[in-house]
């Protein structure tokens, strides 16, 4: 019964290691919100993640609603282009859609930003006659060191090798003393 325990503890420890070392890759369904604008016909809010912004793939997700009921637009064509403010270079255009985002009232896309800096970012977006386009700017940070990115893959293996180990120190042990 006691070897039982052990094995089940040990189980239960490898287990709590993983949902802890999984938790920061935790998405949400837009991200931060960096932008919310009334531009004629539409509410515009755009949510980017991952959270600090960094250089790198950038997920753009937005949120086009009808000014005066709030409800959802879900038949319009979103265009996104960020533009480097602080360097040379070209901008960065995507047609945002709800295929790609995981919140279906949402319109997605990722995009790869070269550079950490300042970008400014403009949202079209295109209903029937109607259009608009809001703007503001968002800065990106350097990127996260690959070491840096996955630390938590890298650490997992040796834990679950040392609570491999102690849980068979612990069995050798117990059977000795019985």
């Amino acid at each position: 019964m006691a070897e039982r325990n052990l094995c089940t503890n040990a189980v239960e420890v490898v287990v709590a290691i993983a949902l802890l070392l999984s938790a920061p890759t935790a998405r949400g369904d837009g991200g931060a919100v960096r932008l919310r604008q009334t531009e004629g016909r539409f509410v515009v809010t755009v949510f980017t993640a991952p959270t600090p912004l960094r250089a790198g793939p950038a997920d753009i997700s937005v949120l086009v609603q009808d000014r005066d009921t709030n409800e959802p637009l879900l038949d319009a064509e979103v265009l996104i282009v960020l533009t480097p403010l602080d360097q040379d270079g070209a901008a960065l255009r995507g047609a945002a859609t709800r295929a790609l985002a995981t919140n279906k009232l949402l319109y997605a896309v990722v995009m790869d930003v070269p550079s950490a800096g300042a970008w400014d970012l403009g949202v079209t977006v295109r209903r029937g006659h109607e259009a608009a386009t809001v703007a503001g700017q968002v800065t990106f940070a350097a990127p996260v060191p690959p070491l840096l990115a996955h630390w938590p893959y890298l650490v997992f293996p040796p834990v679950a090798v040392l609570v491999f180990v102690v849980n068979q120190w612990r069995r050798s042990r117990s059977s000795r003393a019985s």
